[in-house]
């Protein structure tokens, strides 16, 4: 019986093992806090105080319908979630806020502005790969 035993703790043993090595990374990993911030817009003074504060801001302007917006918003989310800086991410529906898409020149969506201190220092238009989204926010941000 006591081989059976000493058996059986070397597989926990070996178990815990690789549970640490498996564990130990993704937590680390879920500790990482964001420095920016990703909302919807509700109203239009949110957005102004937004646009004229200290933190650049990425606008993204979409629809609900638009199927090139679904694709680029989670990768718009991911770039704010992993950049280096305080950068935070607006999201604009313009069947809400068609004012704003209209006072800021979107003709297509999606349509992405990089507003810093309430000017508009970058941005692009359709969808982009995540290399070339934070290639035009480092070009643009100072």
């Amino acid at each position: 019986k006591l081989s059976y035993y000493n058996e059986y703790k070397s597989y926990l043993s070996m178990a815990l093992q690789l549970c640490r090595r498996i564990i130990t990374p993704l937590a680390s990993r879920m500790q990482r806090t964001y420095l920016g911030t990703v909302s919807k817009l509700k109203t239009e003074e949110e957005f102004n105080e937004a646009i004229n504060g200290s933190i650049p801001v990425i606008v993204d302007f979409y629809a609900d319908w638009c199927g090139p917006c679904k694709m680029l918003t989670p990768t718009l989310r991911q770039v704010v979630e992993e950049s280096e800086q305080e950068i935070n991410m607006l999201m604009v529906n313009v069947d809400d806020f068609g004012d704003l898409a209209q006072d800021y020149d979107v003709g297509a969506i999606p349509c992405v502005k990089i507003i810093q201190d309430g000017s508009v220092v970058g941005g692009f238009v359709g969808v982009k790969e995540k290399d070339k989204i934070v290639s035009e926010i480092k070009k643009s941000v100072s």
